[in-house]
């Protein structure tokens, strides 16, 4: 595509022809204007100045239509709005200070509508995986607990040691199905832009505490030592408590789950000014560094999370990550041979209003 925009032949002769039309039109009224006053030659000055007039009018009004047609054929450079397109037309010339803005608009325009196409696109995709994933994971606990209590239903001699294995076999799954049902209700309603967050304030130092408390007995169990750590005895902070509970449950019970051979988990918040970072990080088995970028996406499981021997559903992080954005705060990621830390900053004094 030229980066000018050019008239074509046909807007040329019809500029052309207006133009003359219009001079023609002067140069009878100037004619008319001097025969009528009875002009003498010896007023030659005056026959210059209504002359200089119509041609400065006759300018005007040619340059009017030469904009014109710049405009539409701007116009017709924005018909085709895909992508590459409209970034060669970001580079188009254009000479004149107001034509210049009109393009710069009909560019705004034309990329939000772009963006606002493409959210749409992505959120039909993202139902789309949804549905999918939601299918899969439902079908296979599903499927275990169909399978073992139709053993028990189409074999009337089973022994009751089998029938009590297959009940056991069947209630875990059914378990399992609830935790994904409880897990999933949870993401669609911390995803969603209605959620309200009911806010109070409280000391973000206890609530990491009671965290400790929480999971001591479990992390016992895993010979893990949960310890909290800060430089404050006490950060005072605003936000909705049962929510950041849960991204600080879901953190805690990944490290729990997913870090293989740790040691410690450790729970540090520090205030920093007009925000509050905080930090759940544990010593175990670094997480591959190619899973790093999909950790936060529903469904999403790691290698070594895809072991029979953990349960989770791959919704516990993007439960987390929607509850701090909600919050107005970040989330992220980092993983070494030394530690596996997930940072979060949020404002001290939050509230959905200042978003």
């Amino acid at each position: 595509m030229a980066n000018k925009i050019k008239l074509n032949v046909r807007q040329w002769l019809k500029i052309a022809a207006r133009g003359l039309l219009v001079l023609i039109v002067l140069l009878i009224l100037e004619v008319g204007v001097l025969y009528g006053a009875h002009f003498s030659t010896a007023d030659s000055k005056y026959f210059l100045i209504i002359t200089v007039l119509n041609l400065i009018l006759w300018a005007i009004v040619t340059y009017q239509q030469y904009l014109r047609y710049q405009v539409l054929q701007l116009l017709i450079q924005f018909q085709d709005v895909t992508p590459a397109h409209v970034q060669q037309l970001g580079h188009l010339q254009v000479h004149n200070h107001w034509l210049h803005r009109v393009l710069q608009q009909l560019l705004l325009i034309t990329k939000a509508m772009q963006t606002t196409i493409q959210q749409e696109q992505n959120s039909e995709l993202s139902k789309d995986e949804l549905i999918t994933n939601v299918s899969h994971d439902l079908r296979t606990p599903l499927t275990s607990i169909l399978g073992f209590l139709g053993l028990i239903e189409q074999n009337p001699h089973t022994s009751n040691s089998d029938i009590k294995k297959y009940v056991h076999i069947a209630f875990q799954k059914a378990q399992q199905l609830q935790v994904l049902v409880n897990d999933l209700f949870e993401y669609v309603r911390a995803s969603s832009a209605s959620t309200k967050l009911n806010y109070r304030k409280f000391d973000m130092i206890q609530m990491l505490e009671q965290v400790d408390a929480e999971f001591e007995l479990q992390a016992q169990q895993k010979h893990i030592q949960i310890s909290v750590t800060s430089p404050e005895k006490t950060l005072v902070m605003r936000a909705d408590t049962e929510k950041l509970g849960r991204v600080f449950n879901n953190l805690v019970t990944n490290a729990l789950q997913y870090g293989q051979g740790a040691h410690h988990i450790w729970l540090k918040a520090q205030d920093r000014g007009q925000f509050v970072w905080l930090q759940v990080a544990n010593d175990g088995e670094p997480i591959p560094e190619a899973s790093l970028p999909r950790l936060f996406e529903r469904f999403y499981r790691s290698d070594q999370a895809r072991s029979p021997v953990h349960s989770g559903t791959g919704l516990g992080l993007a439960i987390a990550q929607s509850l701090i954005k909600i919050h107005g705060g970040k989330i992220s990621v980092q993983s070494d041979a030394n530690l596996t830390a997930f940072d979060i900053i949020l404002p001290k004094n939050f509230t959905q209003d200042t978003k």
